[in-house]
């Protein structure tokens, strides 16, 4: 395997989140490859990454980018692989993956929603399987250019299932912390409270965003859809005590108003993820997020009505029907 002291990073998926992790992994000099398709990477593999936004702007040029166009191709061994895809790519990307990490590597989920720790551990072993919450928001804003957009709060890291490589997990702690990512390394308890907390904001706001096609904070300012935003919370606090799910937040009531007065503010200007696969044609990550939650209701006989009705309008929009404005 590679060197512990020197990890070589793959970014499996390299769109808004996965190229500002590699270009600010690339910025302090790690040996970074990354692996993408479509119109991004393609222009990032002519043309060099640039990132912009909150923490400044960096481009790397294109002579010093290290690209893996066929993840089936002869590329050796990574030790810690970055797994950026959507969740509805997870299968796919993580059986792709798995092949490409070194023995005693690790594979980190940079992922929203549920399941997705599960099915990397299929393919690479529990022992080999991180877990993270990333919280800040980035978006391609033409091919070649990432713009991180808002920060909520640190990169949390984490081992979800048992122990894992600890000086990779470290060295992956440390080196985003010294290229500017805020990052740390919690419990096993902490990493999985932490994604159900992402899983909170991510079904509070993110399809309804996607829905009326507004920034975050517009949901906040409206009586009606602050009601649809507490009855998602509401159902998913109901199904987290059902599977014995411990989240961050004693009760729906006390995270409503945590939404509101706490997390809104700073992404109150941030459009929903959602609607911009819609915009460009992509499945969303519903199934994941809101249709998880609705699921995952229907085994334990709990009611989720505002999370079910919230899913079938965003499949909806998926099959291209967009509102428009009046002439």
């Amino acid at each position: 395997m590679n060197d512990i002291q020197s990890p070589t990073y793959l970014v499996f998926g390299t769109g808004a989140i996965g190229s500002v992790l590699g270009g600010f992994l690339h910025k302090i000099g790690r040996d970074v490859t990354l692996a993408g398709r479509g119109a991004h990477f393609r222009a990032v593999q002519q043309e060099g990454l640039g990132i912009r936004g909150i923490w400044g702007e960096h481009l790397v040029p294109k002579e010093e980018i290290r690209t893996l166009p066929d993840p089936k191709s002869e590329a050796g061994r990574f030790s810690t692989i970055l797994l950026a895809v959507k969740s509805k790519d997870t299968l796919d990307a993580a059986r792709e993956a798995a092949p490409l990490l070194s023995e005693d590597g690790i594979m980190v989920s940079i992922q929203n929603g549920l399941g997705n720790w599960e099915t990397i551990a299929r393919f690479v072993g529990e022992g080999r399987t991180v877990g993270a919450r990333v919280i800040f928001g980035a978006e391609i804003s033409r091919p070649g250019l990432a713009k991180v957009t808002v920060n909520a709060d640190d990169v949390l890291l984490g081992e979800p299932f048992c122990p894992v490589n600890r000086q990779l997990l470290q060295s992956l702690e440390e080196d985003l912390r010294l290229s500017g990512i805020p990052a740390r390394v919690v419990t096993r308890e902490e990493i999985w409270s932490a994604l159900w907390g992402k899983v909170l904001y991510n079904c509070s706001l993110n399809p309804l965003g996607a829905i009326l096609e507004v920034p975050y904070g517009r949901l906040g300012e409206n009586e009606e859809t602050r009601m649809i935003i507490r009855g998602v919370i509401e159902e998913i606090f109901q199904v987290c005590r059902a599977l014995d799910v411990t989240l961050p937040h004693k009760d729906a009531e006390e995270y409503y108003h945590f939404l509101l007065e706490k997390q809104l503010p700073p992404t109150s200007d941030h459009r929903a993820s959602m609607l911009q696969d819609i915009l460009a044609g992509r499945r969303t990550e519903i199934e994941a997020l809101n249709g998880a939650i609705s699921r995952l209701g229907r085994e334990s006989g709990i009611s989720t009505p505002c999370n079910d009705l919230l899913s079938h309008l965003i499949r909806f929009k998926e099959k291209g029907w967009r509102a428009h404005p009046p002439p």
